[in-house]
């Protein structure tokens, strides 16, 4: 492999000592410098081709193993990072954009913004990312607060809900309920009171409930008599932190089993007992993304006689904010859990739950204490991610990552101003707007999809909402007013990191209930500017990209379409095709749960889809085990159809684009230095493999198996590449290879 790669590289530095390339031309739509037959050496070229040659192992052969061809090379060179998970393009990049956001928010670096004068809301946001940052890498500070931030935020929930009655008092329960709802934790309780898009109406808002309270993540977790026993220790250790009168920042040793007091012990096996039994009553997690299932609107009144153990109305009263009303039905993704819930909550005493609402606030908040705290916790935590607990993360990371979650709308502002410039925007818009008139193309082909299911996915395909780069509206993220605004009711102090994280989750909670009596914002990006990543929302049938993923290997403007089309046109592909998966396509073009289909074209697609179930189901991952872990294939499903459907409309009118410019002369397909050996076909597929090259550490690549609705990396190369006619002609791969199986699934 090194000398066939080295001869790759080597051709590079002879197109470079031949051709005189001028720069290419950024217009979209104008005559650019080089035609097709020219190689390209801009140093965005070298880049570009250079990133391909060292990712891939070209003695590999293609049609055996697409996947090590186009990684081997990664593989080789990348290690996982000790404090990491994992090793790709992703993480790569997501590394990258860490270090841009630092210099934004990192004062002490003489790198940051400057607000201009009298631009006093500037001024505040600049001080707000500033200060924030601060307060995290204050660790000294943060020692010295020592458990008392976390101990007083347990007290009080202790205080609301005392332990004196049993079963709990049903007001008692409701309020508590609600003081925990409103602190917006990532893990809430057995009842997750939230605000979203209504099915029936996507225009407006309601109230929605979901199961959660899991501490495992999933039900299946607590079938891992290992795993549950590791949760259980951590929790007594926890609590033994937290309660125990011994301050654990004096102890020269971590905490040992023989110093936790049975209380704590025997506190911490009900909690995981009361979970365990929620866990036994847990709608399967593909029932809860199935649209039509876990779509059940209730009102306040059927919501009593379903969980008469909770007061709804109290429940609901409490949470929302003040002047904020509930008038419409609730949204519940299981009525089955909740009946099943009352059985649990009336005969589960008021202590467990006290206990069990303890652990809720120190998991949710342990983490932001000084490390001698976390301890139990972080030796949990690297048992599931693989990541020794001994590894010590640099603190900018973190807490760059803080600012970026709390304030990334506003960090995003800077991002964005000094990453996505130029064309960019108008480019990646414009490959968007030709894959989506691709799968366009594409319906009136598809002998089993019948003239009225053809209409309805023509007319949902043609009211997709683009929102590229960043949010303009809630917040606007160009405005540094409109910023400043938004980010008002989140004060921050540069010396109370815990206060800053608290104050935050309560904030951001407060904001999302009071979403309830307004319209659905369709302007408003989810994901903040600086994310490496994208998503289809099925509510508001948008596809969403920020302009962190906008950069290498995704995406460059200066590159030849066969990459941009391989890379950024199949990722926004696959965004489309989620409007047309098992899930998405339940929605119709203004985002309502609504049929469209016909019954025999919705049986069709259910065979045909039920293809991808079997294949990917047939995949494998090696676990920390050493043993063979099947992955699950209607886990996956939705991603597995929109990859497949992404790549083959991506490559389609790129194709179509290339043919209809075959010397150059308006569309960029040029030469990269070294790669003039493959063509724009395979290259257009190699820029794709290469989106997936990855190592990850087999205790995380298990979790993922287990919980991600995405398959693994090797199996997103390789099992597009054998559903690929296209595929295989551009790499000639004889019929029957491991490549070119003869039965290929495929939807759309």
């Amino acid at each position: 492999m090194v000398a066939a790669k080295i001869q790759l590289l080597m051709a590079i530095g002879v197109a470079l000592s031949v051709v005189q390339a001028g720069p290419i031309d950024n217009n979209h739509g104008s005559k650019p410098t080089l035609n097709n037959k020219a190689i390209c050496t801009t140093p965005q070229c070298v880049l570009t081709a250079s990133g391909i040659i060292n990712d891939m192992d070209p003695t590999a052969d293609p049609c055996q193993d697409f996947s090590k061809f186009t990684c081997g090379g990664f593989d080789e060179q990348h290690e996982i990072p000790s404090d990491g998970s994992s090793i790709g393009p992703f993480d790569i990049l997501n590394a990258s954009n860490k270090r841009v956001l630092r210099y934004i928010v990192d004062a002490s670096l003489g790198k940051s913004p400057k607000a201009a004068p009298g631009d006093v809301a500037a001024q505040n946001n600049i001080k707000k990312l500033q200060d924030l940052f601060v307060s995290c890498m204050d660790e000294a500070s943060i020692l010295k607060a020592g458990r008392k931030p976390l101990v007083d935020e347990v007290q009080k929930i202790i205080q609301s809900f005392p332990a004196s009655t049993s079963p709990a008092n049903k007001a008692t329960l409701s309020k508590t309920l609600a003081q925990i709802t409103k602190l917006g934790f990532r893990l809430s309780t057995f009842i997750n009171l939230s605000v979203g898009s209504d099915s029936a109406n996507p225009l407006v808002n309601v109230l929605a409930v979901y199961e959660d309270g899991l501490g495992l993540g999933t039900s299946d977790d607590y079938k891992d008599a290992e795993l549950v026993k590791l949760y259980q220790d951590t929790a007594a250790a926890m609590f033994q932190v937290v309660f125990g009168e011994e301050d654990v920042a004096k102890r020269t040793q971590p905490l040992a089993p023989k110093d936790i007091k049975k209380e704590w012990v025997d506190a911490a096996k009900e909690v995981v007992d009361f979970e365990i039994q929620l866990a036994g009553i847990a709608t399967p997690i593909n029932d809860l993304w199935d649209p039509i299932k876990s779509n059940n609107p209730r009102t306040v009144e059927q919501l009593a006689a379903l969980t008469p153990s909770i007061d709804w109305p109290v429940l609901i009263q409490e949470t929302l904010p003040a002047g904020v009303k509930n008038s419409r039905p609730v949204a519940v993704s299981s009525v089955a859990y909740l009946t099943k819930l009352d059985a649990i909550l009336q005969k589960t005493s008021a202590k467990t739950l006290q206990h069990y609402f303890s652990w809720l606030v120190i998991q949710n908040l342990a983490n932001h204490l000084g490390k001698p705290y976390t301890q139990p916790l972080d030796v949990y935590n690297s048992v599931i991610s693989g990541v020794s607990a001994d590894i010590k993360v640099e603190r900018w990371k973190t807490c760059v990552s803080v600012v970026n979650r709390n304030l990334g709308q506003m960090a995003g502002h800077y991002f964005v101003e000094q990453t996505f410039k130029g064309n960019s925007r108008k480019e990646v818009m414009s490959i968007m707007e030709n894959v989506l008139a691709s799968y366009g193309k594409s319906f009136p082909t598809l002998k089993w999809l019948d003239k009225t299911t053809r209409d309805g996915a023509i007319k949902k395909l043609k009211a997709i909402v683009q929102l590229v780069g960043y949010s303009t509206d809630a917040p606007d993220v160009a405005s540094s007013k409109a910023l400043d605004e938004y980010f008002k009711g989140y004060t921050v102090a540069a010396n109370d990191y815990f206060g800053n994280q608290f104050k935050y989750s309560g904030w951001s909670a407060t904001d999302t209930f009071r979403q309830l009596p307004l319209p659905v914002n369709k302007n408003s990006m989810s994901m903040v500017p600086a994310t490496v990543n994208a998503y289809y929302s099925p509510s508001s049938n948008s596809i969403n990209f920020p302009a962190g993923i906008l950069q290498l290997p995704f995406f460059n403007v200066e590159n030849p379409e066969y990459i941009n089309y391989g890379s950024m046109g199949v990722i926004g592909g696959h965004e489309i095709g989620h409007a047309f998966d098992n899930t998405g396509r339940h929605y119709d073009s203004i985002g309502r749960i609504e049929n469209w289909w016909t019954n025999a074209t919705s049986k069709a697609f259910d065979e045909k889809a039920q293809c991808y179930v079997n294949q990917y189901g047939n995949f494998t991952i090696k676990g920390p085990d050493g043993k063979d872990h099947n992955l699950d294939g209607q886990l996956t499903l939705g991603e597995n159809l929109a990859d497949n459907g992404g790549i083959k409309m991506a490559f389609r009118v790129w194709q179509s684009r290339a043919k209809s410019d075959p010397n150059g002369k308006k569309i960029k397909n040029f030469k990269l230095p070294g790669l003039d050996k493959y063509t724009p076909e395979q290259l257009f597929f190699i820029a794709y493999g290469r989106l997936w090259c990855n190592k990850m550490r087999p205790a995380a690549l298990l979790n993922l198996v287990r919980t991600n609705p995405h398959s693994p990396a090797k199996w997103r190369i390789n099992g597009v590449a054998q559903n690929s006619p296209d595929f295989a002609k551009a790499f000639k791969c004889k019929a029957g290879s491991p490549m070119n199986p003869a039965n290929k699934c495929e939807v759309w």
